[in-house]
């Protein structure tokens, strides 16, 4: 009896299939030659990869096996079969044996940051892993690899993935909207991103032509299997798989000690003054920027984050904040950090000019140009310049951390519900 890691990459396009569902299948087809190890994993990698296709997710899971070579094939046939056979699709599949331990610091490497696939192939073949890829160079590798190596030892989730019957892949998903919000009642916060809060949209279902139905992401499997039953269906369910993954965990994220350390696809944690007051572009977005002496960056709350970019726009200048997110380089533009929470560390001192009131009159004075002074407009009586005063402008804004809604939430952020802050 021998154990024997699977890890399977990029089986998907932007036209159909999921790299879970083939996982899913595999497991499935299993059941004779192996005995399962533990929950699947699914491990979501670095979301600022250029040639991710949607969520860039990867999985793996460990059997227990006499016939290993049966395993092999039947892995390898279900890749073959199901796998996209779009050209941007680059399915990669390992085999491991031996070496996990020298995964593990790749693997959080492969969530953070962009790792090439020599080096995937490189360290493959340092611990006599099996290889295999379809199309193009086969950058799943690089993927699967990660999947094997990440220990999910620390913070960690749930999902389960429920799935559609092939005959009902690319039509609408037929979901009682009453049962997910009932759902929803009953077991957050042991689950959660069910619904978006503020407009009751159901959140467990995808929006593409996939073989999946819904997912529901929890704290442990035995929340996400209550949830589970208690979701109404209108069409058949063909089966379910719970994965152990790191979504909702920040795994992604870098905290930087200074501005001047973060580079385009990075995503990152870190704090600055706002610099720049926030201003609305075109599209709905708002912007604006902070410094920290080092370097000053850009800040973008997007116009799909809805409530969110109400909290960026009472934001003034002088205000400290620390900023969440992914920093991307667009031609043109400057570095920007797109936010996935902010986090108002302290909220500035705001005041207000007012013109001074006339000695004589009473009437409100006008100013009769920079560094002219005041007039008053009925008797004109003149007052010099630092006449006037300021009062301080009660801000409608506290400290405290704030995050973008469910609807436009990355699969690795942490949602304040898991931190235990919600404001």
């Amino acid at each position: 009896m021998m154990r024997l890691h699977v890890g399977i990459d990029d089986t998907d396009s932007k036209e159909g299939m999921c790299t879970t569902y083939v996982g899913a299948v595999c497991i499935r087809r299993l059941k004779d030659c192996a005995r399962l190890l533990d929950h699947p994993k699914l491990i979501r990698l670095n979301p600022n990869c250029p040639f991710k296709t949607r969520g860039n997710c990867s999985i793996s899971f460990s059997v227990e096996t006499e016939n290993p070579r049966e395993v092999k094939r039947i892995v390898l046939e279900t890749v073959e079969e199901l796998a996209e056979k779009d050209p941007s699709t680059e399915s990669g599949v390992v085999f491991v044996e031996r070496g996990l331990e020298r995964l593990r610091a790749y693997a959080r490497r492969v969530v953070r940051e962009l790792v090439s696939l020599e080096e995937a192939e490189k360290l493959a073949a340092s611990i006599g892993a099996e290889v295999y890829k379809w199309r193009g160079e086969g950058r799943g590798i690089v993927g699967a690899l990660a999947a094997v190596g990440h220990p999910l030892d620390g913070d960690f989730t749930f999902e389960l993935l429920a799935y559609r019957r092939r005959e009902w892949w690319g039509k609408p998903r037929q979901i009682d909207p009453d049962s997910v919000a009932e759902m929803d009642r009953r077991t957050f916060p042991r689950t959660f991103d069910n619904l978006d809060p503020t407009t009751g949209e159901i959140r467990i279902t995808p929006h593409t032509p996939c073989p999946v139905l819904y997912g529901i992401r929890g704290e442990s499997a035995e929340a996400v299997l209550e949830a589970h039953r208690m979701v109404r269906t209108l069409e058949p369910v063909d089966f379910f798989q719970i994965y152990k993954t790191n979504q909702g965990t920040d795994e992604h994220l870098i905290e930087v000690s200074s501005l001047k350390e973060v580079r385009p696809l990075m995503s990152v944690i870190a704090e600055g003054e706002v610099s720049k007051n926030p201003r609305i572009i075109k599209g709905g977005h708002v912007i604006f920027s902070i410094s920290d002496g080092s370097a000053e960056l850009d800040c973008a709350a997007y116009e799909p984050t809805r409530e969110f970019r109400e909290v960026a726009l009472k934001l003034h200048a002088g205000d400290r904040v620390r900023v969440y997110g992914a920093a991307k380089q667009r031609e043109g533009l400057p570095l920007t950090i797109n936010l996935e929470k902010l986090e108002v560390v302290k909220v500035g001192k705001l005041f207000r000019k007012l013109n001074p009131t006339c000695p004589s009159c009473r009437r409100r004075m006008k100013s009769q140009g920079e560094g002219k002074g005041y007039r008053c407009p009925r008797c004109g009586e003149e007052l010099p310049p630092g006449s006037e005063r300021y009062v301080e402008v009660e801000r409608d804004l506290r400290e405290g951390i704030y995050e973008v809604p469910p609807r436009a939430r990355r699969h690795l952020s942490k949602p304040l519900v898991r931190m235990g802050r919600v404001y």
